[in-house]
């Protein structure tokens, strides 16, 4: 559910106002040092290379994360570090490139300063602007799922989004630990929203029993009422995914499962896993040519094993890693576990190294895979574990990955117990709902530097 507030725009804009801001002040600490109104090219090459460097860092490092971060004290002390990181940048840069001495220090003392004031500033512009249209909800209902809402919208939102609720015929009150008060009853929301006292603009309709059209003394309170009325369906027990709304043939629908890997972003990932994944294969393919020569002189046996496992969307794909087992013992579906006698010598360090799984390039240019995702499980494996945890197969709502969130938090190699199998799901769902570009990127890099050794894997 998406609820267009000032909040939204202002997240949407910040990166950029904070960059302008950015640039502004470094531009007027060069004036008031030099007095001069144009600066030399150099120093508007970094004016410049801190614009795109704010606009990628600050995002990047969540410096609008939380219900106040428009704040000028809250948000600016959100934002310094990724301020420390672009300007830390900036002087790598100069130091790389030993351009430091062309630079005026005091300038750069300056336009540290002066970019916090402005970044306060317009933050200080943007909350005196939009306080008179904050969202102040008054929630229709006291239990369960209105319990709920509330949490979402005090931690979304900031706990002055809340004015109260109003309790339901027939309800039991869940909400005694929140500080919005429970005004009244349904058959005096009239009278509340009448009440000066009452500072409201949207009522929001959250009732553990879905109304229908027996329920008329709370339809004619809500027809009553000239606020933006919006009903939040108990979509508890459908838990899958996030939620959606979208229209389809005139239907209001909504998804069980959506990702933001749907869509426009599936494609702009395809494209860098593709482009990814052939530099790979051109960097690695003298190590892979060792590797693959090292299995042959050790076993018979054909150098790649394929095998099927769950792909995106639930369908059989074909996955390709290193032999690492005797060849005879391949069939066998069965996790690899400590000390396992099927592995051989070379086979036990390409697993502990990860690098059995470097074929799996060829996947990811085939569009079978991603470079991350959570990680393809054999099929027996998926059937052992999909009647016993809730969601399991929304693991497969899209593809597999080389790597995972739940591979750089620990969660490689045999999953014997339930307890490891739910941990990595949960991973697993977490970055299914929450993919970004930036995640993956973070999940490469940690891969890169600290995914080759684990002492899950063997």
């Amino acid at each position: 559910m998406t609820i267009r507030t000032h909040g939204d725009w202002l997240s949407r804009a910040a990166p950029l106002l904070d960059a302008v801001s950015l640039t502004m002040a470094g531009y007027l600490s060069w004036w008031i040092r030099f007095a001069q109104p144009f600066p030399p090219a150099h120093y508007l090459l970094a004016l410049f290379l801190g614009l795109l460097l704010a606009l990628a860092v600050l995002p990047a490092m969540r410096s609008y994360r939380g219900a106040r971060w428009h704040r000028p004290l809250r948000g600016t002390l959100t934002a310094a570090p990724a301020l420390v990181a672009v300007f830390g940048c900036l002087m790598a840069v100069a130091a790389l490139t030993k351009t430091t001495a062309e630079f005026s220090r005091l300038w750069m003392a300056g336009w540290v300063g002066t970019s916090v004031v402005f970044m306060a500033l317009w933050r200080w512009l943007a909350a005196s602007m939009t306080d008179r249209d904050r969202l102040r909800v008054l929630l229709v209902g006291s239990g369960r799922l209105a319990a709920e809402v509330a949490h979402r919208l005090a931690e979304r939102y900031g706990d002055d989004s809340l004015v109260g609720f109003v309790r339901l015929p027939g309800e039991t009150d869940h909400v005694e630990e929140f500080g919005a008060p429970i005004v009244g009853e349904l058959d005096r929301l009239d009278e509340l929203l009448a009440a000066r006292e009452f500072d409201v603009n949207e009522l929001w309709l959250a009732s553990d029993s879905p109304p229908n059209e027996s329920d008329e003394s709370l339809l004619r309170q809500l027809r009553m009422s000239s606020l933006p009325v919006r009903y939040v369906p108990d979509l508890r027990l459908l838990r899958l995914l996030r939620h959606r709304a979208s229209e389809v043939a005139g239907m209001t629908v909504i998804e069980l499962n959506a990702t933001p890997l749907d869509g426009p972003d599936a494609v702009v990932k395809a494209i860098l896993d593709r482009v990814l994944a052939l530099v790979l294969l051109l960097v690695l393919s003298p190590l892979m040519f060792l590797i693959a020569l090292v299995i042959r002189i050790e076993s018979p046996g054909p150098v790649l094993f394929s095998q099927p496992r769950h792909g995106g969307g639930g369908r059989i794909i074909k996955v390709l890693k290193f032999r690492s087992m005797v060849h005879e013992c391949n069939p066998d579906s069965r996790q690899a576990r400590r000390d396992d006698p099927r592995v051989t010598r070379v086979g036990a360090l390409l697993r502990r190294s990860s690098l059995d799984e470097l074929p799996q390039l060829f996947n990811v240019l085939r569009g079978d895979m991603s470079l991350v995702g959570p990680r393809p499980h054999p099929l027996a494996l998926n059937q052992a574990f999909s009647d016993r945890l809730a969601a399991f197969m929304q693991r497969h709502r899209v593809k597999p990955g080389i790597t995972g969130l739940a591979q750089i938090k620990g969660y490689r190699g045999e999953t014997d117990t339930l307890e490891k199998m739910k941990k990595r799901l949960e991973y697993d769902l977490y970055y299914i709902e929450n993919w970004s570009l930036w995640l993956d990127m973070k999940i490469l890099v940690r891969t890169a530097f600290w995914g080759w050794t684990d002492r899950n894997a063997y």
